[in-house]
């Protein structure tokens, strides 16, 4: 019997190919300013869904993003959660949000 991956867990970055890994970098230093602070809204899922639907995104999992965050410099919260909270500013995600989904 074949065990299915855990898609949450960080390591799997190290999958996506090292353009892959460019792209979500440069994404992720262009896009977010850290914070003192650790804000719910800025959960794993919801910021790698901001990635994938913007124009340079292409779908990455959870565990992926968690990792590009973490190599980043981005802190954690609470790593025994799924989606991980990050100590991303509420002002860069609510400008890229508008970036991405515009009305």
């Amino acid at each position: 019997m074949k065990l299915e991956p855990d898609l949450n867990c960080p390591n799997h970055y190290e999958e996506l190919t090292v353009e892959q890994q460019r792209i979500l970098q440069d994404w992720i230093y262009v896009n977010f300013e850290t914070s003192e602070r650790f804000h719910l809204i800025n959960a794993s899922n919801n910021l790698k869904n901001l990635f994938e639907n913007s124009p340079e995104g292409f779908y990455i999992t959870n565990g992926q993003f968690k990792g590009a965050m973490i190599n980043a410099g981005y802190k954690v919260k609470d790593e025994t959660e799924r989606n991980w909270c990050f100590n991303v500013s509420k002002r860069s995600v609510k400008v890229l949000r508008e970036k991405v989904y515009p009305k």
